[in-house]
């Protein structure tokens, strides 16, 4: 077995030993540092009190508030419904993952859960993608034939992070495509009982340089951002410490707030 991932395995017994209190209270910090640091990816700029307005119900500024209040609170759901379908093993299917794109997305949006109709990757991807009259059919085939065959003989921590590369080449959906992978990526690595993946904004060129180059290349990606996890887990004996301070300080940022 590769080194890095016998050092992962090794190194998450810290995550591991948390209590079942501390690691409720280190899952709800942690969570407030991932909903900052995936909409980063996703080029949308927040702040601790933007986030914190959002889950306390506050009243929206203005209609681009609005639409990050409601973005805010959807993505926090999903990470407990993950969560939630890791613990009972559910298994990857093409139904489970359109139901988590859906849930991502306002009801009211037609393309809430729809595939995209075009042949380019929309957003900040600017990837190589499969056309889009193709797109059912290798869409079944990522599931079917390469997660479930070629995937399972992977250590589970690369099986996750090819996965998501892979089915960001398939890129389904036309809005959220970046998060449904990302979400899948986490979800595959809780369900084999591994801390999640939170990629850092800092590191956003090294995992869009990843997403467009060879797909190992995502590997070392994943593998330094569940480093971070297992880091901000041992530093956790100190309370106070703020949540994005807690994730920034793994690579050596404590207390940025990602700027």
């Amino acid at each position: 077995m590769n080194l890095t991932y016998l050092e992962i395995d090794h190194s998450r017994s810290a995550y591991d030993a948390l209590s079942d209190g501390e690691r409720e209270s280190f899952r709800e910090r942690l969570k407030l540092s991932w909903l900052y640091h995936e909409h980063a990816l996703e080029g949308i700029p927040l702040s601790r009190r933007d986030i914190d307005r959002a889950l306390e119900g506050k009243p929206c500024r203005n209609y681009c508030d609005g639409e990050n209040q409601k973005s805010i609170c959807r993505l926090h759901r999903a990470f407990d419904y993950i969560e939630r379908e890791a613990r009972e093993g559910r298994p990857l299917t093409v139904d489970w993952l359109e139901d988590l794109h859906a849930r991502l997305g306002n009801s009211e949006d037609n393309q809430s859960s729809s595939y995209r109709d075009r042949d380019t990757s929309p957003g900040v991807y600017n990837l190589d993608i499969v056309p889009s009259e193709s797109l059912p059919g290798r869409f079944e085939s990522f599931v079917e034939t390469y997660y479930r065959e070629e995937l399972h003989r992977e250590h589970p921590v690369r099986s996750a992070a090819l996965a998501h590369w892979e089915f960001m080449r398939v890129f389904p959906f036309d809005k959220r495509t970046g998060l449904v992978g990302r979400l899948m990526m986490n979800f595959l690595l809780l369900r084999d009982a591994y801390p999640p993946a939170v990629i850092h904004e800092r590191d956003r060129h090294h995992y869009f340089q990843a997403l467009r180059g060879h797909r190992s290349d995502l590997v070392p990606v994943v593998v330094e951002a569940i480093r971070g996890t297992i880091s901000a887990a041992e530093e956790f004996s100190d309370a106070s410490t703020d949540a994005f301070g807690e994730l920034d300080s793994s690579s050596g940022r404590r207390g940025e707030l990602g700027a």
